[in-house]
């Protein structure tokens, strides 16, 4: 006979965990004191063991692992049972590779980020302009990708039956409302003053700024996030401080989208006069 010490060294198996299957009745002991307490177990209990960590290790249920070694479980069934876990860890296996693969893009092209805002970042003025746009609301930054593409296209739509020519380039905007619940969104375009009231536009005017830290993104579009946080470390690096409504302007948009051309405008002034309780928004 085994004491419960002897069964767990001879299965690495903690007496606290032998307890909770006796517990459990999954490996219940041969014998136990009625004076003592102390369980004994038989030698051949340490196979059952053994198989009950194999079988969690699979990925069973304790309650699928007492089924399967007292054999309530049919042939056909355990055969059933491990063809769905099988399936169930090649699906963890795809899910983990794409994961992996995911975080070595955004490491790629953070580094590739980085690289270009410190070679290409300028400090220039930006022009007062009056947009033209249809907007919409999120929930996090991770739906804006899919949507933002059906804004323009209706904003477009829109500015055609209304007979107003298309002729500057895209302009996308979010803003991040205080109370942090939604972020709306919208897709731009400069029009002139001239312009009337369109049923479903809005009409938004966007301030002259004396400073503006700009840079120039070539490459996925997939990476445009990437390039906005990468943009911001290196301002606030030169110490200045970014604020206000920033730009993102479509330069050339052909139908590869990892050839897009994309420049990041955002207002800043030194990082001393910042003032950190401004609302900001980004396009």
């Amino acid at each position: 006979m085994l004491s419960i010490g002897d069964l767990a060294r001879h299965t690495r198996v903690s007496v606290r965990m032998l307890r909770h299957y006796d517990a459990l009745g999954l490996v219940v002991p041969e014998r136990v004191d009625e004076s003592t307490g102390y369980r004994w177990y038989a030698a051949s209990q340490i196979g059952r063991v053994d198989s009950l960590v194999a079988l969690k290790e699979l990925g069973f249920t304790l309650e699928q692992c007492g089924a399967i070694l007292d054999e309530t479980v049919s042939v056909e069934e355990l055969r059933g049972m491990l063809r769905l876990r099988q399936a169930e860890l090649a699906h963890q296996i795809e899910t983990t590779t794409g994961r992996l693969a995911e975080v070595g893009r955004r490491l790629r092209s953070i580094e590739k980020g980085l690289t270009m805002t410190n070679d290409t970042m300028e400090i220039k003025a930006l022009p007062a302009l009056r947009l033209a746009q249809v907007s919409a609301e999120v929930n996090d930054t991770t739906e804006i990708g899919a949507l933002i593409g059906s804004l323009f296209d209706t904003l477009a739509a829109r500015l055609t039956q209304a007979a107003v020519p298309v002729t500057g380039r895209g302009i996308r905007t979010y803003y991040g409302r205080p109370d942090g619940s939604k972020i709306d969104i919208a897709a731009a375009v400069p029009v002139g003053t001239d312009v009337g009231e369109i049923d479903g536009v809005e009409f938004v005017d966007l301030p002259a700024e004396a400073m503006a830290a700009t840079v120039v993104h070539r490459g996925p579009v997939t990476e445009i996030a990437d390039a906005w946080q990468t943009f911001e470390v290196v301002v606030e690096q030169r110490g200045l401080t970014s604020f206000g409504t920033c730009r993102q302007v479509y330069l050339e948009t052909p139908d590869d989208p990892d050839a897009w051309v994309v420049e990041l405008q955002c207002p800043v002034r030194d990082g001393a006069a910042g003032c950190p309780d401004e609302s900001r928004a980004r396009g």
